[in-house]
C-alpha cells in the first residue's frame, strides 16, 4: 500500500471512529433521558443529542462523496446509487419499524397506522411528513432519503464545476439561516417546535457541507498540529461553552452558527487526521463506527424489552441508582453486539444484493460497502 493509499484509508476509517463516538453519544442521551432525567444544553450529553446527528449529516455527505463521486455520472449511475442506498437503509429499518409498528398496534388499530406504516418502510414519509416516523430517531432516516436524492444534484454540479457545487452548498446554509433565525422561535421549547426542526431542510446545509468538505478539502494537506490542534480546541469549546437551558439554545440564533461550525471543524479534524493508532485500539473503534446504523436503530428495542421483563418477569418497579446504571450498560452493551451481528450477518449480505442488482461495470467490485 503506497503512502497515499494509506493516508486515504486513514481517512476514511478516522470518519468511522467519529461515526462510532456520534452513535453512542445519541444511545447514551436517550438512555440517560429515559433512565435518570430530561438533558440541557449545558450538559455535554445535551449537545451531542442533538449536534451528533448533524454530524452524523457531514459524515453521511463526506461519505457518499468520497464513494460516489466518480461514480454518479448520469442517469443510470444515479438509479443505481439510490438503489444501494434503499439497499443499504431499508432492511434493517423494515424490521425494527415493523417491531414497533406491532407494540403500536396493541394499544389500539387504526386505518391510518397501516398508511404511516407504508410511509415508514418505503422512506417515503421523509417526503411528505417527516413527523410521522415510527421509531425513534427514524426522523433522521427520512432526511438522509431525502438528502440521497439531492445528492445526485450537488455531485453533478461539482463534477460540472466546483463553483457550482459551492453555490448549492451557500444556497443551504441561506435556508438553515432561516430555520435559525426565524421559522424557530427561541422563546418556545424545542419539544413544541420538533415538527419544524426536523423539516430536511433545516438540516439540509449539514449534509451538503459534508459534501462541499470533500471538493474542496480533498487535495488540501493540513499540518498534523495545526488540525489536532483545531480538533481539540474545538471540542474543547464544544463542551464548555456557557449555553444553558433548553436545547432551543444552540438551536437557534447566534449559537446555532457557532455549534454548527464546531460541527464542521470537528468532522474536517477527524477527515484530515492523521493518526496511526493501534489495532487493539483502532480495531474496536473501527467496528463500533460500522455498526452506527444498528447501534442508533436497535437501542430503543432493546431498552424496552429489558423494561418489559423487569417489569412483568422480575416484577420490579424500582431499582434505585445502580440498578438503572446497569441497565444502561446493559442496554449498550447488547445494542452494540447486535448492531454488529445485523451488520455482518443481515445488513452486508443486502447491501451486496444492492450492488449486485445495480452493477454498472466490473470496475466497480471494490467499491467500499461499509457505508
Amino acid at each position: 500500500m503506497t503512502k497515499e493509499q494509506n493516508y486515504i484509508k486513514n481517512r476514511v476509517e478516522s470518519l468511522d471512529w467519529l461515526r462510532g463516538l456520534a452513535a453512542l453519544s445519541i444511545m447514551l442521551y436517550h438512555l440517560y433521558s429515559w433512565e435518570v432525567a430530561p438533558l440541557y444544553a449545558d450538559s455535554l450529553l445535551g449537545r451531542f443529542g442533538i449536534y451528533a446527528v448533524s454530524i452524523f449529516f457531514i459524515l453521511s455527505g463526506l461519505s457518499m462523496a468520497i464513494v460516489y463521486s466518480d461514480f454518479i455520472k448520469d442517469i443510470k449511475t444515479a438509479i443505481a446509487f439510490l438503489i444501494r442506498r434503499i439497499f443499504r437503509i431499508w432492511p434493517l429499518l423494515w424490521v425494527v419499524t415493523t417491531f414497533n409498528f406491532i407494540i403500536n398496534i396493541k394499544s389500539g388499530f387504526s386505518t391510518e397506522q397501516i398508511f404511516v406504516y407504508i410511509a415508514n418502510i418505503t422512506t417515503i414519509f421523509g417526503f411528505i411528513k417527516p413527523e410521522a416516523y415510527i421509531s425513534t430517531g427514524a426522523w433522521s432516516i427520512g432526511n438522509e432519503m431525502v438528502y440521497y436524492v439531492i445528492t445526485i444534484i450537488i455531485i453533478m454540479a461539482y463534477r460540472r464545476k466546483k463553483l457550482y457545487g459551492n453555490i448549492l452548498f451557500v444556497a443551504s446554509l441561506i435556508i438553515g439561516y432561516l430555520f435559525a433565525f426565524k421559522f424557530l422561535n427561541p422563546n418556545m421549547e424545542l419539544a413544541k417546535q420538533w415538527i419544524i426542526y426536523i423539516n430536511p431542510f433545516n438540516n439540509l446545509f449539514f449534509y451538503i457541507g459534508g459534501i462541499a468538505i470533500y471538493y474542496n478539502l480533498k487535495r488540501i494537506d493540513f499540518n498534523k498540529y495545526f488540525n489536532n490542534i483545531s480538533l481539540c480546541v474545538a471540542m474543547g469549546l464544544f463542551n464548555f461553552i456557557p449555553v444553558c437551558g433548553n436545547q432551543i439554545f444552540i438551536t437557534t440564533s447566534i449559537w446555532r452558527v457557532v455549534f454548527s461550525a464546531l460541527s464542521f471543524i470537528i468532522v474536517i479534524g477527524f477527515y484530515k487526521l492523521k493518526l496511526d493508532m493501534p489495532k487493539f485500539i483502532g480495531k474496536p473503534f473501527e467496528l463500533f463506527g460500522i455498526a452506527t446504523f444498528g447501534v442508533y436503530l436497535i437501542h430503543p428495542v432493546v431498552y424496552y424489552v429489558i423494561k418489559k421483563l423487569i417489569s412483568e418477569k422480575l416484577k420490579l418497579s424500582g431499582y434505585g441508582m445502580m440498578g438503572t446504571i446497569m441497565i444502561i450498560i446493559s442496554v449498550s452493551l447488547i445494542t452494540i453486539l447486535l448492531a454488529l451481528v445485523s451488520y455482518y450477518k443481515f445488513e452486508l449480505r443486502f447491501m451486496k444484493y444492492g450492488k449486485r442488482y445495480s452493477m454498472i461495470s466490473k470496475k466497480e467490485k471494490n467499491r467500499n460497502l461499509s457505508i
